[in-house]
């Protein structure tokens, strides 16, 4: 598989082979502007994470291995921090403290503020396995999923502490908390609903679906878009459930989020091996055979290219 694209500031492209190499790509061109072996490899690994790319232009690469590298603009090591676990991809508010989550059910934040190696600052054990990537919410409240739970992360300085942990007992979660910008958080399980739970940890709604490996995209305008392996493409309204759309292009299982543009035009991958593109009202733009299975999530510049991986190792630039 090929892990999560991201997209630099200058619009640097940073992908990693499934031979544990992480690309630095020239957009216009797809040629390597540098590369960077860390050593391990992606084999028989389904876990799509993407680096973190820091206003200074520092890389932040979770590596297949347990270790987290620090990459300068011009792909030198700067620092590695080893985890329990596999890293998944970091967050940061300010650039200067990292949270990173491990495939070993810990949260670690690290403080990058001097140059050199980092500060842990805190660890904490939010569960026995976790797959999913921090993400960030108002106030700096921290949301990841572990087992079956979605949990709400609190960092007091020098201490992480666990708000609150909601567990529907849906099956286990192997994706990304979504969360709107009213606070609203989602939870994607491998069971058959989707789950939504207020700021305070309260449930407000639960949806059908499939079991679903496909973390939630969330608009400001309050839907959210959840791919299945049903191969349908559910788009619910946050603030009570109810299904505003529905689009299955055909029934291959999308294993990938869904992108959504400012025209509300969808993108994703199958577990066919097709990039699928569509309009606002469900209408195909594209449907390219890429070759093999999509495990990763695609990405999109700012110039409307999209970026997609295949488990084969390629990485397809569509205009």
């Amino acid at each position: 598989m090929t892990p999560g694209p991201a997209i630099g500031p200058d619009g640097t492209i940073y992908a990693a082979s499934n031979g544990g190499v992480l690309h630095a790509l020239n957009p216009s061109t797809g040629a390597d502007l540098w590369t960077y072996d860390s050593g391990h490899t992606h084999e028989g690994d389904d876990l799509s994470v993407s680096a973190l790319v820091l206003p200074d232009r520092t890389v932040v690469w979770p590596t297949p291995g347990n270790e987290l590298v620090a990459l300068s603009g011009a792909g030198v090591k700067l620092w590695s921090w080893t985890l329990p676990g596999q890293p998944t991809s970091p967050a940061t508010v300010d650039g200067h403290r990292i949270y990173v989550g491990d495939t070993a059910g810990f949260l670690t934040a690290l403080d990058i503020t001097n140059n050199g190696p980092p500060n842990q600052v805190w660890t904490l054990k939010v569960g026995a396995v976790s797959y999913g990537s921090v993400v960030i919410g108002a106030g700096g409240r921290l949301y990841t999923t572990a087992d079956s739970s979605l949990v709400a992360i609190d960092d007091a300085g020098t201490q992480g502490h666990i708000a609150w942990r909601a567990d529907p007992g849906d099956n286990i979660t192997e994706v990304s908390a979504g969360l709107a910008t009213d606070g609203t958080v989602l939870l994607g399980t491998n069971g058959s609903q989707e789950w939504a739970y207020r700021p305070d940890g309260t449930p407000l709604w639960h949806s059908p679906r499939v079991i679903t490996y496909s973390s939630p995209s969330v608009t400001e305008t309050g839907l959210a878009y959840v791919g299945d392996h049903s191969g349908t493409v559910h788009v619910f309204r946050v603030n009570n459930g109810s299904e505003a759309a529905a689009y299955r292009h055909s029934a291959a299982q999308i294993w990938t989020s869904i992108i959504v543009d400012a025209y509300y035009h969808l993108y994703y991958g199958t577990q066919t091996g097709h990039a699928i593109g569509l309009g606002a009202n469900g209408a195909t733009l594209f449907d390219i055979d890429v070759g093999a299975p999509v495990d990763c999530y695609p990405a999109l510049t700012a110039d409307a290219n999209l970026i997609i991986g295949d488990r084969n190792g390629a990485l397809v630039a569509i205009a």
